[in-house]
């Protein structure tokens, strides 16, 4: 099989969830497959890393991986310059891709297969969190997604299968258009290396713990901010990631900034406690199944998948709900750790055979 695979940025040369989930199914899949020719690009209007930074990245035990990349250009300001931008990405993938009929099937993350709805019959599609879809936080926020909608119902519906992560996405894209025989299930994973058994912190440390994800305003910081207030007892929180920098006189609160090194981001994991997502949307976390792989407990909302790896979660943006939970966690709470079928040699497999 030749497969091309369309990704907006891989990581750690841009930060995501859904660009570590590209790169570590292309590193899976390598393996089993003929070829792959991989068209990505850098961080938005920067200039995208070497073919060779980008091998060095993918290394596997074939050497079977093209790598076509172009500058992901968004100066626009307007509602929906993201959208037009991402459009523009694809146009600018399907150039780079050449004749499609070299390639068996065509994998594309997010908007990135745009540009090749009805001119390759085999477009498998994800759309991740399908945040769309999910509630708006602002007024802004709900313009945004109204104007997305269209283009993402175009590819639900015109893609020959999309994939769910789990959960409540399923649904979601049954309720926007896709037929039961498009919808494949194929969960997020980590890595082999992130099931190695970890090393705990000191038990007489007391609680700590951690909150990793991008500033932005579905990650519910707010939702954390406000908890933070209604407890009463100190605590050591931990945050990875772009944060803001909370006024707390009570709280040990420790920034670590965007972590891009996976043996820096398991160290701070392995010197935590509980993982902490209080977010209003998702799709299926990659912070959770390295946190749970980890053995951290976790505090999460009920959003996405999240159903798929936890069975006590929160209703969004209850923030004494979360001060409650922080407040009664403890060490014999139950840590079930991540089933392997959250691996990413297993979700490869899986992958190929609705690919096959």
């Amino acid at each position: 099989m030749h497969l091309l695979f369309l990704a907006d940025g891989l990581f750690p040369f841009v930060v995501g969830g859904m660009q570590k989930h590209s790169t570590m199914l292309i590193k899976h899949l390598s393996p089993l497959v003929d070829q792959i020719t991989v068209c990505t690009c850098g961080e938005i209007n920067a200039s995208p890393p070497s073919e060779q930074e980008i091998l060095d990245e993918l290394v596997t035990s074939k050497n079977n991986i093209q790598v076509l990349s172009c500058t992901f250009k968004d100066r626009g300001k307007l509602p929906g310059h993201y959208l037009r931008a991402s459009r523009k990405l694809s146009r600018a993938f399907l150039n780079l891709a050449g004749d499609l009929a070299q390639y068996d099937c065509v994998y594309a993350q997010g908007l990135t297969g745009d540009a090749f709805l009805g001119r390759h019959s085999r477009l498998m599609i994800n759309l991740h969190g399908l945040e769309m879809f999910q509630p708006a936080h602002s007024i802004g926020d709900s313009l945004v997604k109204r104007l997305m909608r269209p283009t993402f119902k175009r590819q639900i519906c015109q893609s020959w299968k999309v994939v769910s992560l789990g959960g409540k996405l399923g649904d979601m894209l049954r309720t926007n258009g896709a037929c039961d025989e498009q919808v494949v299930e194929l969960s997020n994973g980590v890595d082999d290396v992130w099931f190695d058994k970890p090393i705990r912190g000191s038990k007489a440390e007391g609680i700590r713990f951690l909150m990793v994800g991008r500033n932005e305003s579905r990650k519910g910081f707010h939702i954390l901010g406000k908890a933070l207030s209604l407890l009463k007892k100190p605590i050591e929180l931990h945050l990875v990631g772009d944060w803001p920098q909370l006024e707390s006189t009570l709280h040990n609160l420790t920034y670590h900034g965007v972590v891009r090194e996976k043996e820096q981001m398991m160290d701070i994991m392995d010197s935590c406690d509980v993982l902490l997502l209080p977010s209003l949307s998702e799709g299926m976390p990659t912070v959770v199944l390295e946190a749970k792989a980890r053995g951290l407990q976790v505090i999460a909302t009920d959003v996405g998948a999240m159903k798929e790896l936890e069975t006590e979660l929160m209703l969004p943006g209850d923030e004494k709900e979360l001060a409650h939970k922080m407040s009664s966690v403890n060490r014999t709470s139950d840590m079930s750790g991540l089933s392997d079928k959250f691996r990413w040699s297993e979700i490869a497999k899986d992958t190929l055979k609705q690919l096959a």
